[in-house]
């Protein structure tokens, strides 16, 4: 079952965001698609996304799921798309709308005040090939505890494709919204700064997220990399499609 994975999927998102962020930041836009599957440890049911990355634009498409939106990210214009395209429907709005959405929702989610973490980073001379690519292991242990495994590779074209300083506004903004509405999302600067240290080594090609309770890892993959040119197109809502808003699905759900 994919359900942990489903749970989870909103901070995936939010993952894929700050690595790049912080691995991204020159000015040469060739291109990349790179293809990522997500799975819980043990078992054959795959989540598998393609994600588009180019000229400071980003987009995710899940594949084989019309339920789960296409995500468009476009830092040049502080503009989110998000895509649903079994009612061939998007809603496009800026960062800082997003923003307040965001806020909204972990507001409504949180279940109380976080405690402190004890957060220490290891790198190891552990190194394989993923997708191609030579990667380096760092691990993150939490009050002692393993908690996340990167594996990281410099070697992609990682750092061609997105503005590090934009990047890097939308996700202090981000944190800054975490820390005051607290509860299980909010992020320490330690663990900011650990975060940093990792992902300015290059882009995690593998990442394996351990569970407290003893439940399956979910491991996140990214499959292969290719670098390619894309249209202005790839990153648009597909012609036809109905632009609505926030408010739209809300008077449908009070229906």
């Amino acid at each position: 079952m994919l359900s942990n994975i489903s749970k989870t999927a909103f901070f995936i998102i939010s993952a894929i965001f700050f690595v790049i962020f912080l691995a991204l930041s020159n000015d040469a836009y060739s291109g990349l698609i790179m293809e990522q599957v997500v799975y819980e440890e043990g078992s054959p049911n795959k989540q598998l996304s393609t994600i588009y990355v180019q000229d400071n634009k980003l987009k995710q498409v899940d594949k084989g799921n019309q339920n789960q939106p296409t995500v468009i990210f476009d830092l040049g214009s502080s503009y989110i798309t998000l895509v649903n395209n079994e009612n061939k429907v998007y809603i496009h709005l800026t960062i800082d709308e997003h923003l307040k959405s965001f806020k909204a929702m972990m507001q409504q989610t949180k279940e109380g005040e976080e405690t402190d973490k004890n957060l220490t980073l290891e790198k190891s001379d552990e190194s394989m090939k993923i997708a191609g690519y030579n990667t380096t292991k760092y691990t993150i242990f939490e009050n002692g505890k393993l908690a996340t495994e990167y594996w990281v590779s410099s070697e992609p074209g990682f750092n061609d494709e997105i503005n590090f300083e934009k990047m890097a506004k939308l996700m202090n903004d981000v944190k800054n919204i975490s820390q005051t509405v607290g509860g299980s999302a909010s992020i320490s600067d330690k663990e900011y700064q650990i975060f940093r240290e990792i992902y300015q080594n290059g882009y995690p090609l593998k990442t394996i997220y351990h569970t407290e309770d003893g439940s399956p890892a979910v491991i996140e993959e990214i499959l292969s990399v290719k670098s390619k040119g894309l249209p202005a197109s790839e990153f648009e809502p597909p012609a036809g499609y109905k632009k609505i808003t926030y408010q739209d699905i809300l008077n449908q759900q009070g229906q």
